[in-house]
């Protein structure tokens, strides 16, 4: 297993090769409450013109900050205070607007909540059927 320091130098490096890449435009697209399948289903919807790339936040930033000035796209620094919360990188050289309607054509079903969400709302249920149950008698 690589180290930490080993992990982000080649996540680091990674960006810095979609960078050099000719990607004219960088989209920012949000990924809150969707799961990794529909994730994976627009990565390889847009593989062909555009690489989708996901991270932590302070490793996107930093590597936006490094590289895209040597990238020869300095206006992607622009960019950076705009990278907060779960977001993903798309670098296309076709028009965003393009990219945009792509990614809206996929139907999105957001994850609706997670296995404790379930259980208290299981149990919300539950006392409120058993409240309403003595209301009744």
């Amino acid at each position: 297993m690589a180290s930490k320091a080993a992990r982000k130098a080649i996540y680091l490096q990674k960006l810095h090769n979609h960078l050099k890449d000719n990607n004219k435009h960088l989209v920012i697209v949000s990924a809150d409450n969707l799961c990794v399948n529909q994730i994976q289903a627009i990565r390889q919807g847009l593989r062909p013109h555009s690489s989708v790339v996901m991270g932590k936040n302070s490793s996107m930033r930093r590597s936006l900050e490094i590289h895209a000035p040597s990238a020869g796209k300095p206006a992607f620094v622009g960019a950076i205070p705009h990278i907060n919360g779960k977001v993903g990188l798309i670098l296309t050289d076709c028009d965003p607007e393009e990219v945009s309607e792509t990614v809206a054509g996929y139907k999105l079903q957001p994850l609706v909540c997670s296995s404790m969400d379930i259980g208290m709302c299981s149990l919300w249920q539950w006392l409120l059927g058993f409240h309403m149950s003595l209301l009744s008698k």
